[in-house]
Order: C-alpha cells, then sequence, then structure tokens
C-alpha cells in the first residue's frame, strides 16, 4: 500500500497544480530535517491560504493536515530506526545471496519474458513507460532491442500522459515498469490504457499491487526480492530479466 510520503511525493511531481506542488516540496524538504511545522507555519512559508493547506491534505487522503502530520511523523520515525549492523567477521566476505535471490526471480519470470519476447518478435515494435527509478535499466533495454532491430518508443515520465493522450494504443504493444514513488503519472496511463489496449505488460512492486487496474489480458510481473528492497537491488534485477528477454529477441524482418 502506497504511503502518504509517497503520495506527498506525488503531488509534488504534479505539474497540473502549482500550488500543491510548492507545499509538496516544502513538506518534503521538512521531513528530510525531521521538521514537522503547524499549519499556520506551512501556509505562512508557503504563502498560500490554511484552507489550500486543508485541500492539501485531502489529497493526499487524509482528514486534514493534522492526520497528514501525524502519519507523516510515523513513518519519518520508522525509517530512522537504527539498520542493523553486520557481523565484523561478515563484512570483509563477499555474500552471493543475493544474486541467487535475484537470478532465481528472473527464472520464475519465465511464462512473462516468453510471452512478452513472442509479442515483440511478432510486432517488431513496443512502448515502453518506465517511472524514473527504473529509467536507467530500462534504457539498457532500450538498447538492446533497438540493435535487434525492434521498433522501441521509450516515454519519460514527464511526457508520458501527454503522448498516451494523442496516440491510439488499442494494437499497441505497451511495457510499463512502475516502481518507487514516482508513479502518479504512470498510474493514469493504465486507467487510459484500460478502455484501448489487452497488450500491456506491467513490471511492478507489491506495494503498487493496490494501484493497477485488474484487466483481462494483461500481464503482471511483481518485483519482490524478499528483504532487498533499495533502488540498486531493483535496478540489478531488472538488468538481469531484460537480458534474458533480449536473449529470445529475434532480428528477422517482419514478412508482411
Amino acid at each position: 500500500m502506497i504511503s502518504v510520503y509517497e503520495r506527498v511525493e506525488n503531488l509534488a511531481l504534479d505539474s497540473k497544480n502549482t500550488t500543491f506542488t510548492t507545499i509538496a516540496k516544502q513538506i518534503l524538504s521538512d521531513f528530510n530535517e525531521g521538521i514537522f511545522r503547524n499549519q499556520n507555519e506551512l501556509s505562512d512559508i508557503c504563502f498560500v491560504s490554511m484552507s489550500t493547506v486543508t485541500q492539501f491534505s485531502k489529497a493526499t487522503l487524509c482528514e486534514g493536515y493534522k492526520e497528514l502530520t501525524i502519519r507523516l511523523k510515523i513513518e519519518y520515525e520508522n525509517r530512522m530506526l537504527v539498520k542493523p549492523i553486520r557481523d565484523a567477521e561478515n563484512v570483509d566476505e563477499l555474500s552471493l545471496q543475493v544474486l541467487e535471490i535475484i537470478n532465481a526471480w528472473a527464472i520464475d519470470a519465465k511464462e512473462f519474458i516468453l510471452s512478452l519476447a513472442k509479442e515483440i518478435n511478432q510486432k517488431k515494435r513496443i512502448w515502453i513507460a518506465p517511472s524514473s527509478q527504473s529509467l536507467p535499466a530500462t534504457r539498457n533495454l532500450h538498447d538492446i532491442l533497438l540493435n535487434q532491430g525492434v521498433d522501441v518508443k521509450l516515454m519519460d515520465s514527464s511526457t508520458n500522459l501527454e503522448v498516451a493522450r494523442h496516440f491510439d494504443f488499442k494494437n499497441e504493444l505497451v511495457l510499463m515498469v512502475v516502481t518507487g514513488r514516482d508513479t502518479l503519472t504512470l498510474q493514469r496511463i493504465l486507467e487510459y490504457l484500460e478502455k484501448l489496449s489487452r497488450k500491456v505488460y506491467i513490471i511492478t512492486t507489491l506495494n503498487h499491487a493496490e494501484e493497477i487496474p485488474v484487466v483481462d489480458g494483461w500481464n503482471i510481473l511483481y518485483l519482490n526480492l524478499n528483504k532487498y528492497t533499495d533502488y540498486k537491488y531493483k535496478l540489478h534485477a531488472l538488468n538481469t530479466l531484460y537480458f534474458l528477454l533480449g536473449e529470445k529477441i529475434d532480428n528477422k524482418p517482419i514478412i508482411l
């Protein structure tokens, strides 16, 4: 389930409401410093009314600013819990456990990989829409497919929604990579594609499971690496998956 912090982050990335963006960025900046202002202080520093702060709070699905502050404080305290220090005897040892978990996850995704590869080989064209967090790894997939003769359209998360609104995706093959916190725009695209396309493949995390619409024919792969949830592990897992996918793409031209 998406956290309140993540909802605030999504509002900070939403360019439609510049007032909410200002408030969100201030809250995020304060959060990183462990500062939690009262409603009057926040309205003054953002040059907005207290009622606007209340409206912003409701946009995060809180009843008001008081609830928003309480929930942010709880999330801050959970983040500040001291992580266990590794045993000194293991610090200088090379652990392969995480690689085994990542490889096992990618191998278990066999059906997803083969199904997507079959579609790519048939169409020789795909639209890929990654979140900002998954963009570096997905650029690698873009290059792999491009070198195999596939027409790849990589949509930047900042322009995804506008592209989606002005293009007919009815018969298009689409891969969505929904990881991290900057996923609000991608969720809107999924709502749009829900009415148009049945050729949609989605890679996402369990945190976003409730945000993905249930559509007959869509293929969803959950990026679950147990306790390894940091950014670096997700990128390595995606690169491993993309490598296996690239191995199943042929470079034969389509026979019309």
